[in-house]
């Protein structure tokens, strides 16, 4: 691999975790209490909804690094590495933490369509831009 394969993978990687991070912050802001919901071994209506928010926010920060990957130089076999990379790591979360399955399982189920989304959305806009272009 050579080095613009590798930093599409490190900043791919940082940006999905950069991203999950900010959307977590703001929406502590707004809604504290989600700071606390894996803290928690029972959830009401509004945890759960919380909780959806927080997934959709994972999934719009992995379409981010997708983009990202593809934007550095990356084609699927460094999308695929970030991928299972976020996967191994979003495991261990899991079995560190108290869980509602369904949030972890749908996580881990749409990290990686969601990077190969991405990938997708910006060789859409590429090939619009070059169509517009001519």
């Amino acid at each position: 691999m050579n080095f613009k394969k590798i930093f599409s993978i490190i900043i791919g990687f940082g940006t999905i975790g950069l991203l999950s991070s900010v959307f977590a912050k703001i929406q502590g802001i707004f809604f504290p209490a989600s700071m606390q919901l894996f803290d928690r071994a029972t959830w009401t209506s509004y945890d759960i909804i919380q909780l959806i928010i927080k997934l959709g926010c994972v999934y719009l920060s992995c379409i981010a690094g997708g983009i990202v990957i593809s934007l550095c130089g990356g084609e699927k076999r460094e999308q695929y590495i970030t991928g299972t990379s976020l996967i191994l790591i979003v495991t261990w979360l899991w079995i560190s933490t108290i869980h509602p399955s369904w949030f972890w399982v749908s996580l881990l189920v749409g990290i990686l369509p969601f990077v190969l989304t991405g990938s997708k959305i910006k060789s859409i806009v590429a090939d619009t831009m070059k169509h517009k272009d001519r």
